[in-house]
Formats: C-alpha cells, structure tokens, sequence
C-alpha cells in the first residue's frame, strides 16, 4: 500500500504548492510528438505538479506549451534564463540577453508569464554585478514570473542565498554528492527558500555499477547493508532527496515512461525512516 504523506509541500515562502517529485524536461526534445504527449500527460496525471525547463531547450519549452495547453492551470512551470542560444546572442546573462529570452520561452511556452524564472548557473560575480538579478526582479515586478530563483551550485549558490532577493535555489544533491549539506541547504532553509534538488538520481546506476568507482561502490555496499534501506538504489536515492528535510522538490528529467512509472511508484513509497536517513548522513 502506498504512503501518501507528505507528497505534496509548499515550495520555500511561496504560496506554491508542489509534488515532492518534479519532473526535469531537458530531454523530451528527442521523442516524437506522440511519445512526447503519453509522457508529459503522464506526468500530470501520476500527480507530478512542477515542471522544469530552460530557454535553452527550446524544444522541450515549445512542446510543454502546445501539450498541456489545456491543462495549464494543473502545473507549477518552471524555466530559467541568462544563457546564449542558438536564438538569443549578445553577453551571457545581461539584460538584453535575459530580456530577449523570456520573450521567446513565452512565446514558446504559449503563455505570458511562468511560475517560476531561474537565473541558469552564473557566477557569483555575475550575481554581485547586479544587472541579471535586476532583470529578473523587473519580470517579476511586471507579471512576466511570479516568483524568481536561482539554479547553480557551491559559493555562487551561497551568494545567490545572501543576496536575499532569490525566491528559490536548485543545487546539486544526491548520495554520493551531499556536499550541499554543509552550507547550501541550511542556509537556503534558514533563508526561507524554496529549495529544488538537481541530479537526485544522477549517480544511482553508478551505486550499482561497480567496476572502476570504488568509492560508489563502497559506499553503496555500506549503505545497503543498514537496517530497511532498499536494496534498489534508484529507489534509495530518489526517497532520500524527495522527502529530505532541507528539500522541498526533486527534479527527475526521463525521456521513458516506463522509467517515470517506475520513479512515481518509488516515490509514492514516502519517506525513509528517520533512522536510516541518519545512516546515510553519517
């Protein structure tokens, strides 16, 4: 029987309410249109809310917007900006390029504003600087986005956080990289923001690969031996970062709907006890 706890939660001091497992859109571009509306369906109606994009998947932005169109009000949607495209040129993150952007992932998205608008992985400096993060800031001011936030890792995400500007941060988190438990994530949750895990499940199939990872596979012979942890390490990644405490959302991007069925059926599971999530922090 399934838990169903906790599947939702309100994502940092928004007033969006978002599933625990998110879905990660980057890769449907190489799918043909009917694979790519099974999927996307799929995806809304296995309970999944937040969908993550960027101006630089411009396929992936384009087909969201044409399928779901009728079903808009169901999602949270989420892209980012600041990046060069084969569309969009010019300096990296100015507010030319950030400007010009928006407007086509609109465009693209068939809407005129997103739920969320994410400054793509720039640099501390670039943050400091202050020209990108006013060009989001206006979008937001207009009703181009709702909310704003920020996507990278390590001391630019510290400095995104001290910024005290951001709405949400997504960093890189997963067993075998915790590193953002030192000081991103409890800074983002003391902050008050809304946090989304990138690459949850990234290095699972390395859990079990063995061969030349010998830290992997050392760590993954550890962890399974604790007391109820899933001998799946998909599963064991997945639940770890969904319904971990500093987390408000893990982003899982597939291009097969047998691997998201798979992926809601794990995290549908719920959360792991607290005991072993002690465990594997240990």
């Amino acid at each position: 029987m399934y838990c169903f706890v906790a599947m939702k939660t309100q994502l940092g001091k928004t007033d969006l309410q978002v599933s625990r497992l998110g879905f990660g859109a980057a890769r449907i571009d190489a799918l043909s249109e009917e694979q790519v509306a099974v999927l996307l369906h799929r995806v809304l109606d296995d309970g999944i809310n937040l969908i993550d994009t960027a101006d630089c998947y411009p396929a992936s932005e384009e087909r969201i917007g044409r399928i779901l169109a009728e079903r808009r009000d169901e999602y949270v949607l989420a892209t980012k900006c600041g990046c060069l495209t084969d569309h969009v040129q010019g300096v990296a993150y100015s507010r030319a390029v950030i400007e010009a952007g928006l407007a086509l992932s609109l465009q693209r998205l068939g809407t005129d504003h997103v739920d969320l608008l994410q400054l793509h992985s720039c640099s501390e400096e670039i943050l400091r600087e202050g020209e990108a993060v006013d060009a989001l800031l206006r979008a937001r001011d207009d009703g181009r986005t709702r909310f704003v936030g920020y996507s990278g890792d390590d001391e630019n995400a510290l400095a995104a956080i001290e910024l005290g500007v951001f709405d949400t941060l997504q960093v890189t988190f997963n067993l075998i990289d915790q590193s953002a438990l030192e000081r991103v994530l409890p800074a983002a949750r003391q902050a008050g923001l809304g946090v989304i895990a990138k690459r949850p499940i990234a290095n699972a199939r390395l859990l079990e690969a063995g061969g030349d990872h010998d830290y992997a596979s050392e760590y993954w012979a550890r962890v399974r031996e604790l007391p109820d942890a899933p001998t799946d390490a998909i599963e064991l990644s997945l639940r770890f970062i969904a319904f971990h405490e500093f987390v408000d959302v893990g982003i899982v991007g597939t291009a097969d709907v047998d691997h998201l069925q798979e992926n809601v059926v794990r995290w549908r599971k719920g959360p792991l006890s607290a005991a072993l999530v002690d465990s594997i922090h240990s």
